[in-house]
């Protein structure tokens, strides 16, 4: 494993164990997973017409995951912002863990993206 593998792994775990419990975070890789109930959605580029129209700001980057029918994990990245297009955010979450957003810089560094700051979303009322 290289030094950047295990630097990022201890982020990982580093950040979100300021929000959950040392039994809540599992460090060992993902084994049992099984492929044949996982659908995977990427579209790489939502919002090909606004792309074309030099609307960046309303591109998106989408991932989700279902297993078993339900969905389980979302990404949504913006890569450009109203007020400057080299910067964006990427948004992800579960049912079961909430919603986080990390700011995105197109100058940060490397040891810059790493130290970001993971920022929890509030739910809201849906009614």
């Amino acid at each position: 494993m290289s030094a950047k593998h295990v630097f990022r792994k201890e982020w990982i775990q580093n950040t979100l164990s300021k929000t959950y419990g040392e039994n809540e975070i599992s460090v060992d890789p993902f084994e049992t997973f099984n492929t044949k109930d996982a659908v995977v959605w990427i579209d790489p580029l939502d919002g090909t017409s606004d792309f074309v129209k030099n609307n960046l700001p309303a591109v998106t980057v989408l991932i989700g995951l279902s297993i078993n029918g339900k969905s389980r994990l979302g990404i949504v990245h913006n890569p450009f912002s109203e007020d400057d297009k080299t910067v964006g955010k990427t948004i992800f979450g579960s049912g079961e863990f909430g919603a986080f957003k990390l700011a995105y810089d197109k100058n940060m560094s490397e040891d810059d993206l790493l130290a970001r700051n993971i920022e929890s979303i509030e739910p809201f009322d849906h009614e």
